[in-house]
């Protein structure tokens, strides 16, 4: 009677969990039918940190662990004594049902450990990733920024030629000028002094 009433209650685990998700995905009806094949994710908006991670699945180890033992300390005859019909039916019970069921359990905590492992190792890939990439673009900006400081300082030493040879012409037009008068006033000069002495 225990053992089947145990059976009805418990089953013991036979798929693993990627089998059940995938056939809980292909199961899943949507609501409404899409029209595109994209899919909508919704996304943290805080990663979970590693340290956290490990330290929900340190508890977890710790709490199957403690489940192990309390197990194996029930199935051996300690205080029940060997011959009476309770403690074989329990054993057997123990043995062909809760003990494959926690192995299975035990089985599907470690791949889900490796999974989460393999993902965080993934996330912290792609931020390095990320951060490779933006230093390589602060450094690619600083350089052009630099180019851009060198020509500007190119830039105002050409002005600063073209405005003195600019103040170069205008002096030495000023002089020519100058001179032209003054050429012109002797000439008159010369002039009314040729007349006055007819």
């Amino acid at each position: 009677q225990l053992s089947t009433d145990f059976n009805t209650r418990f089953v013991p685990q036979t798929e693993s969990y990627v089998e059940q998700a995938k056939r809980s995905q292909y199961s899943v009806q949507p609501d409404e039918p899409t029209n595109s094949s994209t899919t909508i994710v919704e996304v943290p908006k805080e990663l979970p940190k590693v340290n956290m991670v490990n330290s929900c699945l340190k508890k977890l180890k710790f709490h199957l662990a403690s489940f192990d033992i309390v197990v194996k300390e029930r199935t051996t005859a300690t205080s029940i004594t060997e011959g009476t019909w309770g403690f074989e039916h329990t054993k057997a019970c123990f043995r062909d049902d809760i003990i494959p069921f926690v192995k299975n359990l035990k089985d599907l905590f470690t791949s889900f450990d490796q999974y989460l492992i393999d993902e965080v190792s993934e996330v912290q890939n792609i931020f390095k990733q990320m951060e490779m990439a933006m230093e390589q673009n602060c450094a690619a900006k600083s350089e052009f920024q630099s180019k851009i400081e060198t020509v500007l300082k190119e830039n105002d030493l050409l002005l600063k030629h073209a405005l003195g040879v600019d103040i170069v012409n205008i002096v030495v037009n000023n002089c020519m000028n100058v001179n032209c008068l003054i050429v012109n006033a002797c000439e008159q000069c010369v002039t009314t002094e040729s007349e006055l002495k007819t």
